[in-house]
């Protein structure tokens, strides 16, 4: 009997645990739509370039709204992000607005970022990360005048002020419920043989065992 409150000890852990992650809804039933078109990088040079895109990538990839990587953007909708790129004034709210209706997104980030800092000097990084709300219409523009050493302080900020005020509209874990599932089918497996001792009388083999052997004669 001991062993059995045991089990139904951990069976009683995972049924209150698993509604609050696994099959939690989301906060808003519609799906958020977050995509990034990229940067424009002036006289920087080929390494930063590829760590800001890593560092960017990873500031806006995140797993509780949808996420649109500039690659896949660029690719279904060429003509409206070219568009974006050539950051014209006069017109840039519509072109980011056009993408934003074309794409169906949310929102959209893109980075403009030149190197100002004197050939075989240290990379001074000038220019802004942009996020375009197709609700409202409008543009929240972060300013960024940084070594390049110096960029991850900027990056906290861009995340706590553009990326976290985004309304939350896919828990993470959605994404790897096939995993936390499987992770609970083996803690129930090994629960169960902790308390019926072993995996082979889970498994349903070595359940008669060896009969003892009969006590020797006088």
């Amino acid at each position: 009997m001991r062993h059995f409150f045991r089990l139904l000890f951990f069976v009683w852990i995972i049924t209150i645990w698993m509604p609050q992650t696994a099959f939690a809804s989301p906060q808003d039933k519609t799906l958020v739509h977050v995509g990034y078109v990229g940067e424009v990088l002036q006289n920087v040079p080929e390494s930063n370039g590829k760590m800001i895109r890593q560092k960017m990538l990873g500031l806006i990839n995140q797993n509780y709204y949808e996420f649109h990587h500039p690659d896949d953007l660029y690719e279904s909708h060429t003509a409206q992000i070219d568009a974006v790129k050539e950051h014209n004034p006069s017109s840039y709210l519509n072109d980011l607005g056009a993408l934003a209706s074309s794409a169906n997104l949310n929102y959209i980030f893109t980075t403009q970022l030149e190197n100002i800092a004197e050939p075989n000097e240290r990379v001074m990084l000038r220019g802004e990360v942009i996020r375009f709300n197709r609700q409202s219409n409008d543009i929240y523009r972060y300013e960024v005048l940084s070594y390049i050493e110096d960029l991850d302080l900027h990056l906290k900020t861009i995340k706590d002020e553009l990326v976290t005020t985004i309304p939350h509209s896919v828990y993470g874990i959605g994404k790897r419920r096939v995993y936390l599932l499987l992770g609970i089918g083996f803690i129930l497996l090994f629960a169960m043989s902790q308390t019926f001792g072993g995996f082979d009388h889970i498994l349903g083999g070595g359940g008669g065992g060896k009969d003892p052997d009969p006590p020797a004669g006088s």
